[in-house]
C-alpha cells in the first residue's frame, strides 16, 4: 500500500453473540490518515453487512464457555470483530 496514495481505516466490532449476522451494540473507528476522524452513528446494523460495505474480516471474536448460572453476568462485550479498509487518499 503507498501510504501517499491510499490510507488503512480499522474498525472494531461487538455483536450481542457470537455471529456474525447478529446486530451490533457497539464500534471503535480509526482512520490511519485522520487520528481525530470519528464514526458517530452505527457503522451498520448487522456486523455481516460491513462485508458488502468493502470491509475486509480480519479477525473473529474468539468463544468461551460460561459456567452455568452466569449467564446473565454483566462484563466486557465479548463478542469482538475486526475490520479493516483501505480507501484512497484526497
Amino acid at each position: 500500500m503507498n501510504s501517499d496514495t491510499h490510507r488503512q481505516q480499522v474498525l472494531f466490532v461487538w455483536t450481542e453473540d457470537s455471529r456474525l449476522d447478529s446486530r451490533i451494540v457497539g464500534w471503535s473507528f480509526f482512520d490511519g490518515g485522520d487520528p481525530r476522524a470519528a464514526m458517530d452513528d452505527p457503522p451498520a446494523t448487522l456486523a455481516v453487512e460491513l462485508l458488502a460495505d468493502g470491509w475486509r474480516l480480519l479477525q473473529a471474536s474468539t468463544l468461551s464457555t460460561r459456567p452455568a448460572g452466569d449467564e446473565f453476568a454483566h462484563g466486557v462485550l465479548e463478542f469482538e470483530w475486526l475490520f479493516e479498509r483501505i480507501v484512497a487518499t484526497s
